[in-house]
C-alpha cells in the first residue's frame, strides 16, 4: 500500500514555501530601498559636485569660457559654443521641443561643441575632468560618442540615468501640472534614455514605478508630483493622478511609469 503525506507534514511544507517566499520578497524589497537611498545620494553628490565647481572655477560646469585651460586634462573639445559659453546656464530647456533637453543629436556632441545644447554633455565633462564626479569617461573630448549611462552620462542606481539642463519654468511634457510653474534653475531628469525626451506613452517604459518616484520625491521635497523641486512626468492616471485639488503618485501601480525632474541649483 502507497503511503501519503499525512496534513501535518503537508502544513509543515506549506510553511517552508511561505518562509521561502516571503524572505525573497523582503530581500528584494531591501536591495531596492538600498537602490533608492543611494540614487538619492547621486543627486546630492552633483548638487555638492556643482556647488564645488562653481565655488572654484566661477562658473557653471559646461558653461564656463575657456575650460580648456582652466580644467586639468581639458583639450579645446572642452569649450562650450562662444555664443552661450559664460552665460550661466547649462543648455536651455524647451518642453515643448522635438529635440527635448539634452538636445543632442542621436550620434552625441560634436566636436567641437557647437550648439547650446552640447552644454549638457559638457556638463558631465566638466565635473569628471574636475574630478568632481566618478563613473564616466572623456572619450567624447576626442570622438563623437552615442550618448550612453556610464560613458557620457552618469547611469541611475535605480535604473535610467541622468541628464541636466536648465529649465526655465515652464511647464514639463507628460507632468501633471496644467496651471502654475514648472522646475526652474539647473535640473535632473532621471529617464530611460540620455538622448530621449522625457514622454511615456508605453506601459512600464520609465525608470520608476510610481511608488519609487514618490519615495525619493518625500525624502527630497514635499512627496507632491507637481510641486516643488521635485516633480514628476510618466504616464498619466498611471504614474500620478488627480486627488481633489491636487495630484498624488498612484502607487499602487507597479509598473515603470514614472520619470522626475530635480532643481539642484536656482
Amino acid at each position: 500500500m502507497q503511503k501519503g503525506f499525512t496534513l501535518v507534514e503537508l502544513a509543515i511544507v506549506m510553511t517552508i514555501i511561505g518562509l521561502l517566499i516571503g524572505g525573497i520578497l523582503k530581500g528584494q524589497e531591501l536591495v531596492n530601498n538600498a537602490r533608492i537611498t543611494s540614487t538619492i545620494a547621486q543627486v546630492k553628490g552633483v548638487e555638492a559636485a556643482v556647488s564645488t565647481f562653481r565655488d572654484t572655477y566661477n562658473g557653471v560646469p559646461g558653461d564656463i569660457s575657456g575650460a580648456s585651460t582652466r580644467i586639468p586634462g581639458c583639450n579645446a573639445n572642452c569649450n562650450p559654443p562662444l555664443f552661450t559659453g559664460g552665460d550661466g546656464i547649462v543648455g536651455a530647456i524647451n518642453w515643448e521641443s522635438a529635440g527635448y533637453l539634452p538636445q543632442l543629436p542621436a550620434a552625441g556632441m560634436p566636436n567641437p561643441a557647437t550648439a547650446i545644447g552640447d552644454e549638457t554633455e559638457l556638463f558631465w565633462i566638466h565635473l569628471f575632468k574636475a574630478n568632481l564626479i566618478t563613473g564616466l569617461t572623456s572619450d567624447s573630448l576626442t570622438s563623437v560618442v552615442t550618448p550612453q549611462w556610464g560613458v557620457t552620462h552618469p547611469a541611475a542606481k535605480i535604473d535610467g540615468g541622468f541628464v541636466v539642463g536648465y529649465g526655465d519654468g515652464s511647464v514639463p511634457l507628460n507632468s501633471p501640472q496644467t496651471n502654475g510653474t514648472g522646475v526652474a534653475g539647473t535640473v535632473l531628469v532621471l529617464q530611460k534614455a540620455p538622448n530621449t525626451r522625457p514622454t511615456a506613452t508605453v506601459d512600464g517604459s520609465m525608470p520608476l514605478t510610481p511608488g519609487y518616484a514618490a519615495q525619493i520625491d518625500r525624502k527630497l521635497d514635499d512627496g507632491n508630483p507637481s510641486t516643488g523641486y521635485v516633480q514628476a512626468y510618466g504616464k498619466q492616471t498611471s504614474c500620478f493622478m488627480p486627488f481633489g485639488a491636487t495630484y498624488t503618485y498612484n502607487e499602487s501601480v507597479t509598473q515603470k511609469d514614472c520619470g522626475l525632474f530635480l532643481r539642484i541649483q536656482g
